[in-house]
Order: structure tokens, then C-alpha cells, then sequence
């Protein structure tokens, strides 16, 4: 070290360091959460696709939500439930869940809900 110095450059360079690597985790966070929300609004999408059929079948409907995150996530989205009603018109499909946390001890929920028209046939 040259007279003068003083080496504060070392415990700049570590603040900036540990801001930038903070600043990334959260960007990750941010986007594992989306991730989820757009999963769990196409899985609440499938399951009301499933359903618009007669006979309804809000168990189909619940199942093929859940199965569409299973097979879209895999570990990324947890505690998924997915739950479907009808009023005889419409069929609603909600998909519930966790993101995957990167925080300890934080937690992430998600629900997402799709709804649309029971298709009529007619001759």
C-alpha cells in the first residue's frame, strides 16, 4: 500500500457486490412468482376447457387443472389445490398454490381463477 491510502476500496467494492447479488434475488423471486401466477391462470384455464361440455364435470375440471400444473411446474408451484363449481350456466375453475420460496421464511401464495360458459348443443 502507497502512503496515503487507506483500503476502503476493498469494503466498497463488497457493498456493491452483496446490493447487486440482493438486487438479483429478488429479481428471481419476483419472476419465479409470475412464473407461478401465469401457471396456476392456464391450469384454472384448462380445467374450465375441460368442463364446458355437458355433462359437467367439476371433478374432471378440478383434476385436469391440477394435472396441467403437475406437468407445467413440476416442484416450482406447491400445495396446488384446484376447485371447480358450476350455476348450471357458467363453470369456474380457482387454482391455488405456493410459489416456490428463495426468501426463508416467506411465502408466496398464488390463486388464480378462470370461468366461462357451459357450451349448449343443439340439433
Amino acid at each position: 500500500m502507497l502512503a496515503g491510502e487507506r483500503g476502503d476500496d476493498n469494503v466498497t467494492a463488497a457493498i456493491i457486490f452483496s446490493a447487486i447479488l440482493l438486487i438479483a434475488w429478488a429479481i428471481l423471486q419476483v419472476a419465479v412468482v409470475l412464473v407461478g401466477r401465469g401457471v396456476a391462470l392456464e391450469a384454472a384455464r384448462d380445467g374450465v376447457h375441460a368442463a364446458r361440455l355437458p355433462p359437467v364435470d367439476t371433478a374432471a375440471a378440478a383434476s385436469a387443472a391440477a394435472g396441467y400444473v403437475t406437468r407445467a411446474t413440476g416442484s416450482w408451484l406447491n400445495e396446488v389445490a384446484a376447485h371447480a363449481e358450476t350455476d348450471g350456466r357458467n363453470v369456474s375453475v380457482t387454482v391455488t398454490g405456493e410459489a416456490v420460496s428463495l426468501v426463508p421464511f416467506a411465502q408466496f401464495p398464488i390463486s388464480q381463477t378462470s370461468s366461462g360458459p357451459i357450451e349448449e348443443l343443439r340439433p
